[in-house]
């Protein structure tokens, strides 16, 4: 009789007994990103202040960063750097468009929090104009790269540094609206654009400088993306605003475009643990529609576990 790896005997028994979802505290959290480490400790952003950290294991959340404290305010990319052993969260000064964090710093910044201990360890503000700080994602080197919404302009920090750089601007990227980005296996780096639904490729260069841009060819159109994951190889877990979860994968300059589920209100984050995808609803047109902010959404915010299919 053949034994199998416990492994092996884990993934059958959890893929028999699905998941159930994880729901949230905090009836004005608006959860729009999410990061889980290996040994399932999840990082939940709230769009009004602060981070939850949720066990995956037990779905017990709590309080991690306070709405405010250190100056964050309307929380959107949320990532869990394993190399520099950091949190990272892209806050912003959404203000002028009525959302409000009592305690926030004005602007848009990148700050980053000891994983162990939530102290501050750095701040980096946004270089430019009009900067939104979106999404996260680290190179194996441990350098960062931050999506900016507000430009056409991709971040890089590199450890030990003080400030944020412009690491590749290009018109290609169109005036805005880069969103979630993530590292393929092949090391390049991988960005969508929320506005225009495009994805593009950013050679990296041996010289760890940025290469050519390239937009790929999707086998269908993508519809809002947000929040990309790296998911081994060069498939990547992709949320579309407009209520899909999706999976990609690259091949070349073309990537094929898979839906795992559909008919999702608003889903803005996603990452996987475990043979399935998580994914967040930020619920955000009920904080910027005028016809909405002073509706309540549908409550109570939770992470929702589907199927990954390789």
């Amino acid at each position: 009789m053949k034994i199998l790896p416990l492994f092996f005997l884990a993934t059958a028994a959890a893929a028999a007994t699905p998941p159930k979802p994880i729901d949230l505290p905090n009836d004005r959290l608006f959860p729009e990103s999410l990061s889980i480490t290996p040994d399932g400790t999840a990082y939940v952003g709230s769009m009004t202040g602060g981070v939850l950290r949720v066990s995956m294991k037990t779905g017990k959340a709590e309080q991690w960063i306070a709405s405010g404290a250190y100056g964050t305010g309307a929380l959107f990319g949320v990532f869990a750097d394993m190399r520099n052993h950091i949190v990272w969260t892209c806050t912003n000064d959404f203000t002028a468009r009525g959302l409000t964090v009592a305690g926030s710093d004005p602007g848009s910044v990148l700050k980053g929090f000891d994983m162990k201990t939530a102290a501050l360890r750095i701040s980096l503000k946004l270089p430019g104009e009009h900067p939104v700080c979106n999404d996260v994602a680290v190179a194996k080197n441990g350098a960062i790269y931050v999506a900016d919404t507000g430009a056409p302009n991709i971040l890089t920090w590199k450890p030990g540094g003080t400030a944020l750089e412009i690491w590749v601007t290009d018109p290609i990227f169109n005036a805005g609206g880069l969103d979630g980005l993530a590292f393929g296996s092949d090391g390049n780096l991988y960005v969508n654009n929320v506005r225009s639904g495009e994805l593009f490729k950013v050679v990296m260069g041996a010289d760890g400088k940025a290469g050519k841009v390239t937009k790929l060819t999707l086998s269908r159109p993508l519809q809002s993306p947000d929040g990309m994951r790296a998911a081994g190889g060069m498939d990547f877990a992709l949320a579309e605003g407009k209520g899909r979860i999706t999976k990609v994968t690259v091949n070349g300059d073309n990537a094929e475009i898979t839906t795992l589920a559909e008919d999702i209100a608003e889903p803005t984050g996603v990452d996987l643990w475990r043979g399935n995808v998580w994914y967040s609803q930020g619920s955000l047109s009920y904080l910027f529609q005028p016809a909405k902010k002073d509706m309540k959404p549908p409550l109570p915010f939770h992470l929702t576990p589907v199927p990954w299919k390789k």
